[in-house]
């Protein structure tokens, strides 16, 4: 009596597994497109700004200044 319980419940068993697989799977999804979502959003803001190229520009070049200062005070 024994096997024939156990030949229904490991059926059982593997269908509640893909079950929670799935489920976990839609919250995983889920929760990507929202972090996908907000990333946008965020460049949206970003590339919006009137003085993102500025900042830009001024970014870069005080990068170029502070290497060529490392590059000066290394000779």
């Amino acid at each position: 009596m024994k096997t024939y319980a156990a030949i229904y419940v490991i059926p059982e068993l593997i269908i509640i597994a893909i079950g929670v697989a799935f489920i976990v799977w839609l919250i995983w999804t889920a929760w990507e497109a929202s972090r996908k979502a907000a990333l946008d959003q965020a460049w949206h803001e970003v590339l919006d700004n009137v003085y993102c190229m500025e900042r830009r520009h001024f970014e870069e070049r005080k990068r170029v200044e502070d290497e060529h200062k490392r590059a000066a005070a290394a000779k």
